[in-house]
């Protein structure tokens, strides 16, 4: 691939189209997108947990942005939802047994199992958002879950006054990314003089969010100040019940991801949400997997930072996200 990409440079014949592509989503949800391959462009494959949220479309519109500016050629998919554990098995394999791409970048649903399916991998692989341990993986594009959510978890801390009851509703039990999150909520609320009062999992869906948060005001009537969230569709489940039992202004809820949770935060629904940069973590994910095919050195983990989202800053947010997304 090095020998073929200097030969581009030094004949100096070519000039690589900068153009974006657009996909077809079927009616399961599986996206794939792509540009039409031009001669010595770079194809590299990108599998998300899914692109049936804003979240996931909001990395996939820097994914999108990067094939345009690095004049690549990028096969982006995602299985329906977070849980379709082996249509994104079937994914990866798929993938790893053509000789499309020269590269692999995963945000793993299953962490083992990812690693497992690419053990015997010939391109170079990388990681976007949720990593995994392989000696295959050259590098983890993303966030620290567990520093983000704490992060997090202190901001509500200090809005209850250093003290209060708090319920987590996390994503799918056993995912890394809902693990390290659960870590992260529980160690800056404990911090900030917090109790974590129960734990649910909602499978990363906003109408379990619904039923637990509505059991858990059942089961601890006048007792939750606060509720804070694997992402911000599941903290707008959550919000949802909470306003529906007229507990609004005493429940504050907090979301995940800040895509989807800013619209709600400047319209009072939710208190705050944890930006994570979704957008730069797809445009860099595509960046660092051209590196690796270009035999270029990466580095092991390229962090994004996080940031609460609250009403003193959520417009400046919008008008970002507005840019992102145009």
């Amino acid at each position: 691939m090095k020998k073929r990409f200097l030969a581009m440079l030094l004949a100096g014949a070519m000039v690589l189209g900068l153009t974006a592509c657009g996909g077809e989503q079927s009616a399961s949800g599986t996206q794939t997108e792509g540009t039409a391959a031009a001669d010595g462009q770079h194809t590299i494959t990108v599998i998300l947990k899914t692109l049936n949220s804003e979240y996931w479309n909001a990395v996939a519109a820097g994914i999108r942005q990067a094939e345009s500016d690095l004049g690549c050629k990028v096969l982006l998919q995602g299985p329906p939802s977070e849980s379709s554990y082996d249509e994104q098995l079937n994914m990866i394999e798929t993938t790893l047994a053509s000789s499309e791409s020269e590269a692999l970048v995963l945000a793993p649903l299953q962490p083992d199992s990812a690693a497992n399916a690419v053990k015997d991998a010939q391109i170079p692989i990388l990681s976007v958002d949720t990593t995994f341990t392989s000696e295959k993986l050259l590098s983890y594009i993303g966030v620290s879950n567990e520093d983000a959510a704490a992060a997090g978890g202190k901001y509500i801390a200090e809005q209850l006054g250093g003290k209060g009851n708090v319920v987590i509703l996390a994503g799918v039990q056993g995912d890394t990314t809902s693990e390290d999150r659960i870590k992260g909520w529980t160690r800056g609320l404990e911090e900030g003089g917090c109790t974590v009062l129960d734990l649910q999992y909602t499978d990363a869906v906003a109408d379990k969010a619904v039923t637990s948060i509505e059991g858990l005001m059942q089961q601890y009537p006048d007792q939750i100040d606060a509720v804070v969230c694997h992402s911000d569709d599941v903290a707008m489940g959550a919000a949802n019940a909470v306003a529906s039992s007229g507990l609004a202004d005493r429940i504050k809820v907090c979301g995940f991801g800040g895509i989807s949770g800013a619209q709600p935060v400047k319209d009072g629904k939710l208190t705050a949400t944890v930006d994570i940069g979704p957008y730069t973590m797809g445009y860099n994910c595509v960046a660092r997997a051209i590196d690796a095919v270009e035999g270029k050195s990466i580095e092991a983990f390229y962090p994004s930072e996080a940031s609460v989202i609250d009403a003193s800053n959520v417009d400046d947010f919008l008008v970002k996200l507005a840019e992102w997304t145009k």
